[in-house]
């Protein structure tokens, strides 16, 4: 590169598709070895801002005199950021492969591939607090035959240097992390770094410890909790190759591991993994593309695998191995308890009751798991049959005790709570339904000497409350935790006998073709926090005992679920049987949005049906007003290509022009349409 003036192209995140010209100009004693070059990331000023960060994607001497492009004066960059924060032709060959496929301009992905506030330096470390989970401590570790396959595969990719994507489906218990941390290590006696995926930030300290009990200080987690100058420590110190294995939530798949040989994908199910914001990637179809693109091997485990990871599987993009036994301890028993006719106590039944009882008698633990927070769903009225909703998004309002409150989970919309109704002044104004924060209260009062833990949203705003909860549960220093999905996840607590689910069948009824897959995998998911030491019971408390969601659940049966699942996926061209896109468009003017969709839906037809491709719609959101915007959908069902993937892109640019105030996403391979 000459030691002159140079004119480069930047990626910006903004939401256009181009790049912007600025001049860099080097100091008399700058190094010219010291010069940008593409894939390096800037700052810049952008309009009014000032330490824009960008991604020179071309860079050429500038000819002198030259001081502007296209019409536009030249502005100067403002500083080039350390070869750490550079992208290496793997990860800026991945970071342009997720601009075509999602549909973005290149500059609205590079945020993915930094820390926020890049360069920023950690303030010293406070000594962390101890890991008190009982399975770190120290054993000898013999794999068993079913364990071998997937680790002796996964060591012939690594030897041979070649990509491969391995799908290991086990059983909640079965060793999925040691045949993860097993290949990990080969992929570290080889020289090569690895990326431990991990669907919550929840699930981090304690698979961190496991890691790093197991490799030491060549490990590290990056995720949002981090300060930014954590999460540049870490970045900078992948990038210099200090630090190996980098663990963590979907973020930390963009970290720059040097020579990446393994990427773990653990729960691989788990939607969490698709972020529902821009840019709206899968971590797990962008895992399996940076893993073939480095000459990685990437290991998908979960005991509730996606329907569309089985699909690939079977077509032979996977190799699939199963491991079908727990280690030590039987899968749990799981009892049906049918709530209808049957006297239910402030959400409980007789049956739950009692089994709660023998175990808190034996002193082991409980777990129960009901997905809805807050103390009440509404405060309604018993004589007018009003009900409190939000006034930006007209749903309902939950009422909470601590803080006492009406709470909109949606826009966060809080108001007091009032003793008469509103509409018609009656004092008949009650709380109907239950939340995690009803049955707390409920425990204490069934139970009064039982230690009684929440985990949900609202228990866990604060930084390392996560860590703190769960650490405690596995001390045994709570009795029975109750909690949301998060109770749900890859927890191991040794001592929790009995799993109860409140309302088994309470995700069924979502208006979406994954309504039935999704309740599958958390029940199962749930009901493997049962007897992970010792033999364990399991209770679904349920309203629809017959439907075979609940009894493939009840039955640890993966496989009848699916033979009955895929049939229906087929008939309707869902998933994996045909690809999916859903275009979003959101407007404060309800006939104003109503008219952008059908004016859009129309075009979509006239552009994209046909071949094997459907356009369905516009329809209005299940909540048609959030956040005080009307919502409508359009989907696509069927493959498009980049071209028309951007051509649809295009259309919602010209959309919001033509209808003001308008906002459209694309949303490629949507994890729900509802």
């Amino acid at each position: 590169m000459p030691n002159g003036p140079l004119l480069l192209e930047i990626a910006l995140p903004v939401p256009l598709p181009r790049t912007f010209s600025y001049r860099f100009v080097p100091a008399e004693d700058q190094d010219p070895a010291a010069a940008p070059v593409v894939g390096d990331l800037v700052r810049v000023p952008f309009g009014r801002r000032r330490g824009v960060i960008g991604l020179v994607t071309r860079a050429q001497a500038l000819p002198p005199g030259v001081a502007t492009v296209d019409g536009a004066v030249l502005r100067d960059v403002q500083e080039v950021l350390g070869p750490e924060y550079r992208l290496d032709p793997g990860r800026l060959e991945l970071a342009r492969w997720m601009a075509g496929y999602y549909a973005l301009p290149l500059g609205e992905v590079v945020p993915l591939f930094h820390p926020p506030a890049p360069g920023t330096r950690a303030r010293k470390s406070r000594k962390p607090a101890p890991e008190a989970y009982p399975e770190l401590d120290p054993r000898a570790i013999t794999l068993t035959a079913d364990q071998e396959g997937p680790v002796r595969r996964a060591g012939e990719m690594l030897r041979e240097g070649v990509f491969g994507a391995i799908l290991l489906h086990g059983v909640t218990g079965s060793g999925k992390t040691e045949v993860f941390l097993t290949v990990i290590a080969e992929a570290l006696a080889l020289g090569r770094g690895a990326i431990y995926l991990l669907p919550e930030i929840s699930l981090t300290p304690q698979t961190l410890a496991r890691i790093r009990s197991r490799f030491g200080d060549t490990v590290a987690a990056i995720h949002s909790g981090l300060s930014a100058g954590e999460r540049c420590r870490v970045h900078e110190g992948a990038a210099r190759g200090e630090i190996r294995v980098v663990v963590g939530p979907r973020s930390a798949l963009f970290a720059p591991v040097r020579d990446l040989g393994a990427i773990i994908v653990d729960e691989e199910h788990d939607s969490s993994y698709k972020q529902d914001e821009k840019p709206r990637y899968h971590a797990r179809h962008v895992a399996l593309v940076r893993g073939r693109q480095a000459g990685a091997v990437v290991m998908l485990g979960s005991a509730t695998p996606d329907i569309e990871s089985v699909a690939r599987a079977r077509e032979g993009r996977f190799e699939m191995f199963d491991l079908p036994r727990r280690q030590g301890v039987a899968l749990p028993e799981v009892r049906i308890v049918d709530m209808r006719g049957t006297g239910v106590r402030e959400g409980f039944t007789d049956d739950l009751l009692e089994a709660m009882g023998r175990e808190l008698d034996a002193r082991r633990q409980v777990l129960l798991f009901y997905n809805r927070r807050g103390f009440a769903r509404v405060m309604q009225c018993a004589d007018c049959g009003d009900a409190v909703v939000c006034p930006n998004c007209d749903i309902g309002m939950t009422l909470h005790l601590r803080p006492r409150r009406l709470l909109c989970h949606y826009c966060g919309h809080a108001e007091p709570v009032s003793g008469a109704c509103p509409s018609c002044g009656s004092t008949a104004f009650l709380p109907a339904g239950g939340g995690t924060e009803k049955v707390e209260l409920n425990l204490q009062a069934h139970f009064p000497e039982a230690r009684v833990m929440r985990l949900d949203h609202d228990t866990t705003r604060r930084r390392g409350s996560y860590h703190r909860i769960l650490s405690a549960f596995a001390r045994h220093e709570a009795d029975i935790l109750v909690g949301t999905q998060m109770v749900a996840k890859g927890h191991h607590f040794p001592q929790v006998g009995l799993v109860g689910v409140l309302a088994a069948d309470d995700g069924l009824a979502m208006p979406d073709f994954r309504a039935a897959e999704r309740t599958f995998q958390v029940l199962t998911q749930v009901a493997g926090r049962a007897g992970r030491t010792r033999p364990g019971t399991v209770i679904f408390q349920t309203w629809r005992p017959e439907d075979p969601v609940i009894l493939a659940a009840a039955d640890h049966d993966f496989g009848r679920f699916l033979e009955e699942e895929l049939p229906v996926r087929r008939s309707l061209g869902y998933p994996p049987f045909r690809r999916l896109a859903r275009i979003g468009l959101l407007g404060r003017r309800l006939g104003v949005t109503r008219e952008a969709a059908a004016a859009l839906a129309d075009a979509l037809r006239g552009e994209l049906e046909g071949r094997r491709r459907t356009v369905l719609g516009p329809a209005p959101g299940v909540f048609e007003r959030l956040q005080d915007r009307y919502r409508f959908q359009v989907l696509i069902k069927g493959d498009m290509t980049k071209k028309q993937k951007h051509w649809v892109a295009q259309c919602l640019r010209d959309l919001k022009v033509a209808y003001r105030g308008v906002e459209g996403f694309i949303d490629i391979d949507p994890m729900a349409v509802f």
